[in-house]
């Protein structure tokens, strides 16, 4: 359902009733200008290459966050919420690139998946604080296939996350990027959080 959603709140008419308790478009512009502005970078809208491109988020190659979908406009694979996290994830990338000036595409396969799991993570927290769990790690792994990476170094990739997906339950909020983007969500989007939206139906 998720890989559809993004095309049923593209669609005219229905398209608004499919965004309904969601984030909606502008909300995503202002939080993408939020980031921008805490962590300086360029999003691109346009194609990159395959070997250069996390599935199902942003590439940022040094600062200049890659995208494949228009920012607050829906698509398939790209629901609004999806936007979200993947600006999240691409800022982890590009904060990445600040301290070890190395582009994750050029990197070693060690290298890549380290860095994967890194801004995974941010994936991870943003998911808890909205559905109050965290999504099954199987699920990711194919990510680091479709980067390359050698088994080995995605088995080491998803033991971290899975210590980092019981900290996450516990609470715990590690990444810079995602410190800032749940600062920001809190601020104005509060009743998007799990808890407060299943009170909120409740009701």
């Amino acid at each position: 359902m998720d890989s559809f959603k993004g095309f049923f709140q593209s669609l005219p008419r229905v398209g608004a009733w499919f965004r309904q308790g969601d984030i909606q478009p502008e909300e995503v512009q202002v939080f993408w200008r939020h980031m921008q502005r805490c962590f300086p970078t360029d999003a691109v809208c346009g194609h990159v290459s395959p070997a250069r491109l996390s599935p199902r988020a942003g590439v940022a190659p040094g600062h200049c966050l890659h995208l494949p979908f228009e920012v607050g406009v829906p698509r398939a694979g790209w629901d609004l919420w999806r936007q979200v996290v993947a600006c999240t994830h691409a800022v982890q990338h590009a904060l990445q690139f600040e301290e070890d000036g190395l582009e994750v595409s050029r990197a070693s396969s060690a290298a890549r998946a380290r860095s994967e799991a890194e801004a995974l993570r941010c994936d991870l927290e943003l998911h808890f604080w909205r559905h109050g769990t965290t999504p099954p790690l199987g699920s990711l792994a194919w990510r680091l296939r479709a980067q390359g990476c050698h088994a080995e170094d995605i088995a080491g990739a998803g033991h971290v996350l899975a210590l980092s997906a019981a900290s996450i339950r516990q609470g715990a909020v590690e990444n810079e990027a995602s410190h800032v983007a749940l600062q920001w969500l809190e601020a104005h989007v509060p009743h998007l959080r799990w808890d407060r939206a299943y009170h909120s139906r409740a009701r």
